[in-house]
């Protein structure tokens, strides 16, 4: 009787596994334009995180940061290779709370290429504290993708 119990429990739980729905996303963020960043990122992942909410489905989204992109995610401009950059400070202001806001509230997960870090003398240290930066971005690109993750590119 007890081997019935555990394997009635165990259909129902991969049946509502198989139901349990969920929208993957990773962003292949690589340019320095910040309209771009702000319409195709900033804002669209607003929108999704909205529109899936709605139809009561996890969003999970990565974004992985690399190429001029690395200048919107360091937290202490002045003591970075963009220090001389006043389009990263003043951006830096406008951004800083909205990317805040994505990873906090709505959960996205940001991932910056360490390789790419190291060519540009960018610290882990300089970078918010939300930002991963452990392996190069094709790893993070791969195991994204591998997991199911849909490619959104934004160059």
């Amino acid at each position: 009787m007890i081997n019935f119990k555990v394997l009635i429990l165990f259909v129902l739980m991969s049946v509502t596994s198989v139901y349990a729905q969920t929208a993957k996303v990773v962003y292949d963020l690589t340019t320095g334009d910040s309209h771009q960043i702000e319409s195709k990122l900033i804002n669209s992942l607003r929108a999704l995180s909205k529109y899936y909410k709605e139809e009561k489905i996890e969003l999970k989204a990565v974004v992985v940061i690399s190429g001029d992109a690395y200048k919107y995610f360091i937290d202490d401009i002045k003591q970075s290779p963009y220090a001389n950059d006043d389009d990263v400070f003043e951006m830096q202001g406008k951004f800083r709370h909205r990317l805040l806001y994505l990873s906090e509230s709505l959960g996205v997960t940001f991932n910056m290429c360490a390789t790419g870090m190291h060519a540009r003398d960018i610290s882990k240290e300089s970078l918010y504290k939300y930002v991963h930066a452990d392996v190069m971005k094709s790893v993070y690109l791969i195991e994204a993708q591998n997991d199911g993750y849909a490619y959104i590119p934004i160059h």
